[in-house]
């Protein structure tokens, strides 16, 4: 699948349909869409073990398959949760979109392992990113600002999404601090 049909999968592009995107969901999260391409055995392999381990097999996997084929297995149901815990070890804000959309948007489970893994990309260490990462960063931020407003969503999801952004509100393509929600702080 080309880059761009990806790029609208994710979007939530209902082109054609004549539907509009009511609820700002994804379309993958909203209806299973299934962009199934084909990897190399080896790949596959990789993606089982990453399933049920731990933090070594999923960095392995996010260097072998990039944020864009991690995107890409996310919209398959089976793979959606592993590909989200994958993204933390993305570099730069490339996967904030996705997983801010699925801590907006995802179930219970999509949504708590995206918040976790945009807070771990959150806590890392200051580097130097792309200009074009503002982009992806204020788009990420902004889903999981609604998630953190959202007192429909979980509790641990929203805790996650307000460590997140407090983390990066001294960004000016996040969220400003007064802007974040403090309805889940630990009350003293």
């Amino acid at each position: 699948m080309k880059r761009w049909a990806i790029a609208a999968v994710l979007a939530g592009c209902k082109c054609g349909s004549g539907a509009p995107a009511d609820s700002g969901a994804p379309v993958w999260l909203e209806a299973g869409v299934d962009a199934n391409v084909a990897r190399a055995p080896d790949v596959e392999e990789l993606w089982k073990q990453a399933a049920d381990a731990g933090d070594d097999e999923l960095e392995r996997l996010a260097l072998v398959e990039g944020t864009a084929g991690l995107e890409e297995r996310a919209t398959m149901p089976a793979h959606r949760v592993t590909a989200l815990r994958a993204m933390a070890f993305t570099p730069g804000f490339s996967a904030f979109p996705t997983l801010g959309a699925a801590a907006a948007h995802g179930s219970e489970e999509e949504a708590t392992v995206a918040a976790l893994s945009a807070d771990a990309i959150a806590a890392r260490k200051r580097e130097q990113v792309d200009p074009e990462d503002d982009d992806e960063l204020a788009a990420g931020c902004a889903s999981l600002l609604a998630a953190a407003k959202d007192a429909t969503r979980p509790r641990p999801v929203r805790i996650g999404a307000v460590r997140a952004l407090r983390m990066l509100s001294d960004r000016p393509a996040c969220t400003r601090p007064e802007a974040i929600p403090t309805d889940v702080d630990v009350k003293r």
